[in-house]
């Protein structure tokens, strides 16, 4: 086990610790793909609705734990005072991963809701005309959201990186 000194206290990586990170961040990414392939055209959503009603649940588990690793691997917790403006984003950045959580829940629910025929979807965009449309448009919000999201992780661990924390020089 690697350590590594913090101002206020200890970081300490577990080598199998980070292998679930990388599975996790490997099979969210093959989800990822396998939807992109479903999604590409309206048609083919629509014959393999079934299968993406399926990859969508298994994101939403997914997620579940890509937010739970996240949240054990302590990185939003590194930040000591002397770097308030990192800690800020690290909470910010944390308390998003519920509300991700919760689109993507209440989006397969409403996938399942589509599959049966049922009409109304809230959040209607005029211009698209089935239920089913209006799911793979909010995917594509929901997509775009995640995206940010995950950049924004990235960018607060190379700003960490950048600021030197945790580091005696």
């Amino acid at each position: 086990m690697a350590e590594q000194s913090l101002t206020g206290g200890r970081l300490a990586v577990n080598a199998a610790f980070l292998k679930d990170i990388k599975d996790d961040n490997r099979d969210l990414k093959i989800l990822f793909d396998r939807i992109d392939v479903l999604m590409r055209t309206e048609q083919a959503a629509a014959h393999h609705w079934p299968e993406l009603l399926q990859l969508w649940a298994d994101l939403r588990d997914q997620l579940a734990l890509h937010f739970g690793l996240e949240e054990a691997y302590g990185y939003f917790d590194l930040v000591d005072d002397a770097h308030a403006s990192l800690n800020s984003v690290a909470l910010s950045l944390k308390s998003q991963h519920t509300g991700l959580f919760e689109a993507m829940r209440h989006l397969v629910e409403t996938a399942e809701k589509a599959s049966v025929g049922e009409p109304s979807v809230e959040g209607a965009i005029p211009e698209v005309t089935t239920a089913q449309e209006k799911v793979m448009h909010r995917f594509e919000a929901f997509l775009n959201e995640f995206k940010a999201h995950e950049e924004s992780e990235l960018k607060l661990i190379l700003d960490a990186l950048d600021e030197d924390i945790g580091t005696v020089d």
